[in-house]
């Protein structure tokens, strides 16, 4: 007689998943449309707290915090309907500063989608502009797999990812062997290599300016000592973004602070400095092209712009 296979709650699998992800904690209000993940993060709740809020916007932007301050995924959630759509101010943040972070949206239970139930709407088109991945769950085995794929889209398009869940999934068993998490064979992507010859005029130009400003973005997160390196040999200031701010110290005698958005006088000051009167030159890392073309070029500086997304 074959030995029958060790089974285990979808639910908990898709918790098992954002653990092995490194996730230890998420955000948000329990509804009835979520009641099965709520049973899974309680059986896990020695490896991942819940912190509830009192909106589940609050949630949004603090899981998108967690993503700007540590590099890692933040994760938020809502119930059906309402409770998902609340997460949406939050995600809009997430996606304008291209962290990633996870949205979990409760579901009316499979066999009462597409009827019209209480809270029961078609949920993807309301996530497909803030979202680089947005799908809904329709088997249990496939969910573990999603929360998966999920993170894997979030972190490599630096974006937002959208799971909707049906109630009844999380509860239903699947084979515990047969779910899995690729978070430790997963590789952040590899930055281009620039050209030799680039990197040459870059540097014949920067030493050419009389008045260079380098202007980063949060593109640079990780590469704060080589900014530091770059500014102290040449002598260049450097200013901000406000979501950039925490890459360099504040204490760096040449970081000027932030500017545009959020500004501070001394980095304003410096690039409103940076015209063809004192042949100068800006350098601006993983900014939109929108906000170059309207708000950078106009000050008709020499501009190297180095977009890393």
């Amino acid at each position: 007689m074959s030995e029958q296979a060790e089974m285990i709650p979808a639910g908990i699998a898709m918790v098992k998943v954002l653990e092995a992800w490194g996730v230890d904690h998420l955000y948000g209000i329990p509804g009835g449309s979520f009641n099965s993940t709520m049973d899974a993060l309680l059986a896990e709740k020695d490896n991942i707290q819940y912190i509830q809020v009192r909106h589940e916007e609050v949630g949004a932007m603090a899981a998108a915090a967690d993503a700007k301050l540590t590099g890692k995924i933040g994760v938020a959630f809502g119930s059906a309907g309402p409770g998902g759509t609340h997460l949406l101010n939050g995600l809009y943040d997430a996606r304008e500063d291209h962290v990633p972070v996870l949205a979990l949206i409760g579901q009316f239970g499979t066999s009462g989608m597409n009827m019209d139930t209480f809270q029961e709407m078609n949920e993807n088109p309301i996530y497909a502009d803030v979202s680089v991945y947005n799908v809904t769950a329709v088997t249990a085995q496939s969910l573990p797999h999603l929360i998966d794929e999920a993170i894997r889209r979030a972190y490599a398009q630096h974006g937002v990812a959208v799971v909707q869940i049906p109630v009844d999934l999380p509860w239903q068993d699947i084979p515990a062997e047969s779910w899995y998490a690729s978070a430790n064979s997963y590789q952040q992507p590899l930055l281009p290599q620039p050209e030799p010859d680039k990197v040459k005029q870059i540097a014949t130009l920067l030493e050419q300016a009389e008045r260079p400003v380098i202007y980063f973005g949060i593109g640079t997160r990780g590469a704060g000592q080589t900014l530091q390196a770059i500014s102290n040999k040449f002598k260049i200031p450097l200013i901000s973004t406000y979501p950039a701010k925490a890459i360099v110290p504040d204490d760096f005698p040449l970081y000027l602070g932030s500017t545009l958005r959020v500004a501070q006088k001394p980095g304003t000051e410096a690039l409103a400095n940076a015209d063809t009167r004192y042949s100068s030159l800006v350098a601006i890392s993983h900014l939109r092209k929108s906000l170059i073309h309207s708000r950078i070029q106009s000050t008709l500086c020499k501009l190297i712009l180095i977009q890393l997304s």
